[in-house]
């Protein structure tokens, strides 16, 4: 819809906001490294020319030692022991399925090992060039760090905990597909997000289809009216801040994210009307609702990576962002931010396309 070389133009400013903004958080976990390093013990790595490594995401930590020991054993005995598993002592999805044999099996195995193996280099990677998890236990540093900076540690953050759960939920769906079986789709990227309604529908698709079916509708749905959509879909995010843990922020997260998609639905439902239908026809050029589209989005956007900054960070992070970009940083720091987010969502929205399509 948009012309190529504006689309272009919006793929290109991701980018380079991505990259310049991870090169600010690059220099700031050089010039703390010591101070860092005394307060949360970074680890010397035999990676990457010696860099020492940032151990604080406490996740990644322990499934890297447990794989450490494990998973190439794991992998190799699920192979061996689903040969020889019989079909007619599988599921019936199984049952219906010729069982694959070794050589149907190996290349799936390398295609999956090669995926994972990519996705845990550059998690590493990144723990080990930027410092993010230790920065965002520090609050006086990082109150103190540039505008940029904060940016950049926020995409670092977020895009961690994407290629982290890339290879989280890849071992269990490399195990299912040598089975034969069809695992759900891996996570979207979340650079491509731009909305708490996709996030929530293309991040994690299998949580995601287990509270539509087991929470969402059995407490009513959208089946009865609007307070009953609203009630459905408060007691679901509850389920889930519960589901994490039930901690304060966990609470807050869940606040957050139930106030998002329901001003998205509320929105949706009303740019869906007949009469405003027929106004956005008849006063905008499908390439400018794509631009209303993408502004509308980027202020979803920016409401959608905070409240994941206080999932990921707790309360005390999602506090000093809301001072240093909304408060603080009113006009120029917030508008920039919208900006690039505005941006983001042009590239995010054309992916979507793709994306359904596909």
């Amino acid at each position: 819809m948009l012309a190529r070389w504006e689309l272009s133009f919006y793929l290109l400013a991701s980018l380079s906001f991505h990259f310049y903004s991870f090169y600010e958080v690059y220099k700031v976990s050089r010039e703390y490294e010591e101070q860092l390093d005394q307060e949360f013990d970074l680890e010397t790595g035999i990676l990457f020319g010696g860099l020492k490594k940032d151990p604080t995401d406490f996740e990644w930590s322990f499934w890297m030692e447990w794989g450490k020991q494990r998973l190439v054993w794991l992998l190799l005995g699920h192979l061996a022991v689903s040969q020889m598993a019989m079909a007619s002592q599988m599921a019936r999805k199984m049952r219906q399925q010729e069982p694959r044999s070794l050589k149907a099996s190996l290349p799936v195995l390398a295609r999956g090992l090669g995926r994972l193996f990519g996705s845990w280099c550059l998690a590493e990677l990144m723990v080990h060039l930027m410092y993010m998890h230790a920065i965002y236990s520090s609050a006086p540093l990082l109150g103190t760090v540039s505008c940029w900076t904060l940016g950049g540690l926020a995409l670092a953050q977020v895009l961690f905990f994407y290629v982290k759960y890339l290879v989280l939920f890849g071992v269990p769906a490399l195990l299912m597909r040598l089975d034969g079986l069809t695992p759900p789709p891996l996570p979207r990227c979340v650079s491509t997000m731009f909305s708490f309604t996709g996030m929530w529908r293309y991040f994690d698709v299998g949580l995601h289809d287990f509270l539509i079916r087991y929470v969402y509708i059995p407490v009513g749905g959208s089946q009865h009216g609007l307070l009953g959509t609203l009630f459905s879909t408060a007691v679901t995010f509850a389920f889930v801040s519960y589901w994490h843990g039930g901690y304060d922020y966990l609470w807050c997260w869940a606040a957050l994210n139930w106030l998002g998609v329901t001003v998205e639905n509320g929105v949706r439902r009303l740019v869906e009307t007949p009469c405003v239908q027929h106004n956005l026809v008849q006063f905008l050029s499908p390439r400018a609702r794509r631009r209303c589209h993408a502004a509308l989005a980027s202020c979803s956007t920016s409401m959608l990576v905070l409240s994941n900054l206080v999932f990921l960070g707790g309360n005390q992070v999602g506090k000093i962002y809301w001072d240093r970009v909304f408060v603080q940083g009113w006009p120029w720091v917030t508008l920039s931010v919208l900006g690039f987010l505005y941006c983001y969502s042009h590239v995010g929205i054309a992916w979507a396309k793709t994306y359904s399509t596909n």
